[in-house]
């Protein structure tokens, strides 16, 4: 039991002289901080002078290049396809037979009409000059009732004057008289004809044999053209991207053959967003770069455009608020090739880069601005007085337009021609001391082995 007291005893007289030190010490400790806090020396820094001129902004767009015109080829008559010469990536002309259907029915058909055509011709010529031998004909008919005529009439006279003297029978005379008007009648008769004859038909009959005649040609233009569907040929010049189609397989009218796409212009639609949709208008040129253009080796190619349109809708009932904005560019051909090759061809991936109207900007490189969760901000570097050294403030900053490695900012007092801290900002807090480097910054390694040598 005696033991047990002595050593508790032991153990509380160790416990206050433990106490008893570390207070005596905390004052010392205080005052070896505040010394090393005072020695701090300023933080190296690196500095450059803001500036204030005019910027324009720069933004790219990805988009795919595409043909300005493509056309879905179809064919346009029923039938079995008999050629089809055409396959995919040809280059074909305006005007190349693409397809040609089965048509032995429509050339017979044909052929007769083309015969009809000539039937009614002859009928109309017919119609027009009278035949040489019928005019002969009614003139000699003619003339033979004008002599009949001639002889009744004399002898008439010879027995008029044989009754008057009372030589002649009154009955030989009327007969004379009524064979005198038949021949009278006869030549009249002879006269018409002749005159019907050698004018030709009345003219509503030719009327009718022109219209009659001029309907069957109709008629042929019309198989003509029917066997021209038959025949199916490129609207333009342009290339093969696709066939719908072959030899032996039916084909409805209406059907497509191949789709053919031209090359000559193509387009880029690239997407713009809302914020910069004002800085595009019709007309302006863009550059844009495509890769696998023939461009130099590991280069990519830069190609000018401008802008064709701005389609004034966004598809905004998806969540999208960017607006498709349409690129022509003028395509090249190797005309070395066989067939010639596009330069820009259907699908490529195309970026489109865009530069806006200038402003009037504030600009700090881009190193200086520190991003943290609360926003962005710089240090600008206050300028020494006499009795304190150089320090930096904190503030905070919007960034805007970037152009090459300088950054178009906004904030309080911010001007041109002060100091923002470009290498060091991270590590800074507001009010510090800074000392500005003008070149190389030391190396500590080096210095501390000089030391430790010395």
């Amino acid at each position: 039991m005696l033991r047990r007291q002595a050593s508790a005893s032991v153990l509380l007289l160790a416990a206050l002289i433990v106490v008893t030190g570390c207070s005596g010490g905390k004052p010392e400790a205080q005052e070896a901080t505040g010394a090393a806090s005072a020695e701090q020396p300023p933080a190296l820094v690196k500095a450059a002078v803001i500036r204030q001129e005019l910027v324009a902004p720069e933004f790219r767009a990805m988009g795919n290049v595409r043909p300005r015109h493509f056309s879905v080829v179809a064919s346009g008559a029923d039938g079995v396809v008999a050629e089809f010469p055409i396959e995919v990536g040809d280059f074909v002309r305006g005007g190349t037979l693409i397809s040609k259907l089965r048509m032995e029915s429509t050339e017979l058909e044909l052929l007769e009409q083309e015969a009809m055509v000539r039937a009614h011709e002859a009928e109309l010529a017919e119609l027009q000059t009278p035949r040489k031998e019928d005019v002969d004909e009614a003139r000699a008919r003619q003339q033979a009732m004008e002599v009949t005529f001639s002889n009744a009439q004399r002898r008439v006279d010879e027995l008029r004057a044989l009754s008057k003297r009372g030589a002649a029978n009154p009955s030989e005379v009327k007969d004379a008289e009524d064979a005198f008007d038949a021949a009278q009648q006869n030549f009249v008769a002879a006269q018409a004809v002749f005159q019907k004859v050698a004018s030709g038909a009345r003219e509503e009959q030719k009327q009718q044999a022109a219209a009659r005649l001029e309907a069957q040609r109709k008629h042929v233009e019309f198989l003509k053209s029917e066997r021209e569907k038959r025949l199916t040929k490129a609207p333009f010049d342009g290339f093969v991207v696709q066939e719908h189609t072959y030899i032996g397989q039916w084909l409805s009218k209406g059907a497509p053959v191949l789709t053919l796409a031209k090359l000559d212009e193509v387009e880029v639609e690239v997407q713009i967003d809302q914020q910069y949709i004002d800085q595009v208008s019709p007309g302006r040129d863009v550059a844009l770069k495509v890769q696998g253009t023939n461009g130099a080796a590991g280069e990519i190619r830069e190609w000018s455009g401008h802008v064709a349109t701005v389609v004034p809708r966004s598809n905004w009932e998806a969540g999208s608020r960017s607006f498709p904005v349409i690129i022509r560019i003028k395509n090249q051909f190797d005309q070395s090739a066989t067939p010639p090759t596009p330069a820009l061809r259907e699908g490529m991936m195309a970026e489109a880069s865009f530069r806006g109207r200038p402003v009037d900007a504030i600009l700090v490189p881009k190193d200086s601005i520190v991003r943290t969760s609360r926003g962005s901000f710089v240090f600008i570097v206050n300028p020494a007085t006499a009795d304190k050294p150089l320090s930096v403030r904190q503030v905070m900053v919007t960034p805007g337009i970037g152009t090459g490695t300088w950054i178009q900012v906004a904030g309080e007092t911010l001007a041109a021609g002060q100091q923002v801290v470009t290498e060091g900002a991270e590590r800074l807090r507001a009010f510090q001391a800074v000392q500005i480097m003008t070149g190389e910054a030391p190396d500590k390694s080096q210095d501390g082995a000089a030391k430790q040598a010395g």
